[in-house]
């Protein structure tokens, strides 16, 4: 299977650059009607309550709540709302397809740009994988990459690839700068301040990344210091967004409560946790022997694995119990994972050339993997275009 070729050509920029502007639309028109509709059931979200709260309540918890402000105080605050979500969304997919360009170089092998675009629109629209045997609602119970009912989530995910590009440059592609590590703490301190879910599960992995380098490494301390200082303000952020959470006066908290917080929604919790990660599931057996020979993928692993001890393990207590929000951050770690696992199933094809070595464990894996991918993509799909009906998000 030849997918290798020239990386730049006109038609693909042509297709992408329309294809990005059709699903615009698409989001547009689905964030607007989330906003201005007055009907409970009709095109129901948590983006119209998060408006409502900094808006009306002056409740200013995130840096989207000062957008929102910002807008109210002009003639067309749910189009300028509307248009500010629209283009997190689509630029999410575009800064996908960046950040799948950078870790391709980082893999130094050839690969057509009009894959790696397809591939980061199929990213951004993976889902649990639906089985309506499982769990009735294509959402409620579903631990998901992908989400268009959520404000924060929205803005943060984009924030979060950036953050990634980031990361990439400084600190696996060339070696890191006082710049890289200037620009990439920002652009860490600036994503915790719309939603604090990525730096829970970033800050952790890039702990035991830090300590991996120091210890076994033997890289220089004051090397490891500066690394690990780039994390200082977004952890700053955390503390303050957790006395506004958290803070004695509220009543809320969090207790350590294995499996609750994952088992509130869904009609069979355990099977819906399989299937939110069949697709990486099926990848890692296929290389359970040999991940860690690949820093990249095992770095994604590893941030999936904190976000999914982190909802695991804990759970709210007091008005905001039973709200999980705990699972954003397991949701952006699955989006790290179903990107770098697809990648690493490119990079396979390209390897071992997939049906030339007559390699039937190998095929199979590809065809496999391949097939659970599509399902999940298609999933998210069906439940944007279910949106776009004006159905509620937990349908």
């Amino acid at each position: 299977m030849n997918i290798s070729g020239q990386t730049d050509n006109k038609t693909f920029k042509i297709i992408f650059g329309a294809s990005l502007i059709v699903y615009a639309a698409a989001c547009f028109y689905l964030f607007y009607n989330q906003l201005i509709s007055a009907t409970p059931s009709s095109f129901s979200s948590d983006t119209s309550v998060h408006v409502r709260m900094a808006v009306e309540d002056g409740f200013l918890y995130s840096l989207n709540s000062y957008i929102y402000l910002l807008f109210s105080n002009t003639p067309f605050m749910n189009v300028g709302i509307a248009c500010f979500l629209t283009v997190a969304t689509v630029l999410s997919v575009y800064l996908t397809y960046v950040l799948l360009k950078r870790i391709v170089s980082v893999y130094s092998f050839k690969i057509k740009d009009s894959y790696l675009g397809l591939l980061a629109f199929m990213c951004n629209f993976v889902m649990g994988f639906y089985v309506k045997a499982c769990n009735v609602q294509h959402y409620i119970g579903y631990q998901n990459a992908n989400m268009w009912h959520n404000s924060t989530y929205i803005v943060m995910r984009v924030c979060a690839v950036a953050t990634l590009i980031l990361f990439t440059d400084m600190y696996v592609q060339k070696p890191d700068t006082a710049e890289k590590l200037v620009f990439f703490s920002l652009m860490l301190a600036v994503t915790t301040a719309f939603k604090p879910s990525f730096a829970t599960v970033f800050c952790p992995f890039l702990a035991l990344i830090l300590l991996y380098d120091w210890i076994v490494k033997k890289e220089k301390f004051m090397r490891i210091f500066a690394r690990a200082l780039t994390v200082v303000p977004s952890l700053c952020v955390i503390f303050i967004e957790s006395k506004v959470f958290f803070g004695a006066e509220t009543g809320n908290g969090y207790e350590i409560a294995p499996f609750v917080a994952l088992s509130e929604r869904g009609d069979h919790p355990k099977a819906t946790l399989i299937l939110s990660i069949l697709f990486p599931l099926a990848v890692f057996i296929y290389h359970i022997k040999d991940f860690y020979k690949d820093k990249i993928y095992t770095s994604a692993l590893v941030i999936w694995l904190m976000g999914f001890l982190l909802v695991f393990f804990l759970r709210e207590t007091g008005a905001r119990s039973g709200d999980g929000n705990f699972l954003w951050g397991y949701s952006i770690a699955l989006f790290v994972l179903f990107a770098e696992s697809a990648l690493k199933v490119l990079k396979d094809i390209m390897t071992v050339e997939f049906l030339k070595n007559k390699n039937i464990i190998f095929d199979s894996y590809i065809v496999v993997s391949t097939v659970l991918f599509l399902w999940h993509v298609i999933s998210g799909i069906w439940y944007f275009i279910l949106l776009l009906g004006g159905n509620t998000y937990f349908i």
